[in-house]
């Protein structure tokens, strides 16, 4: 059985070793009344490093309306020796919000490559 095919092909992300893209479902197309179903995700990208405990997710906002932003919430957790989450280790760094698909392209690259810049 042949996967199913897009319209469009993924998005290129440049993705440093150690991370993990958990979601993915940004594609190479840019948001517009023709393209909105493509944007209409609870969830665009989610990416974690277990190295580091830095995590992301994103998605777009509002839903369907193609004057909407993406958004990038950038976070942080601890693990147990065990590779469990502590509980109660999860601390928001920031949000990232822009109408350009570039711009919210380029932050996801920079958080994963540099989350303190």
């Amino acid at each position: 059985m042949k996967p199913a095919r897009f319209p469009y092909p993924l998005q290129p992300l440049r993705v440093p070793g150690g991370w993990h893209l958990t979601v993915n479902t940004l594609f190479e197309v840019e948001p517009g009344p023709d393209s909105m179903q493509w944007f209409s995700s609870a969830l665009l990208l989610w990416g974690h490093c277990r190295d580091t405990g830095y995590c992301f997710n994103s998605h777009f906002e509002p839903e369907d309306d193609p004057s909407g932003e993406f958004v990038l919430e950038m976070g942080k957790v601890e693990y147990d020796r065990h590779g469990k989450i502590i509980q109660g280790s999860d601390a928001f760094l920031g949000e990232f919000r822009t109408r350009s698909k570039a711009a919210f392209v380029e932050r996801v690259e920079q958080f994963m490559q540099d989350p303190a810049a």
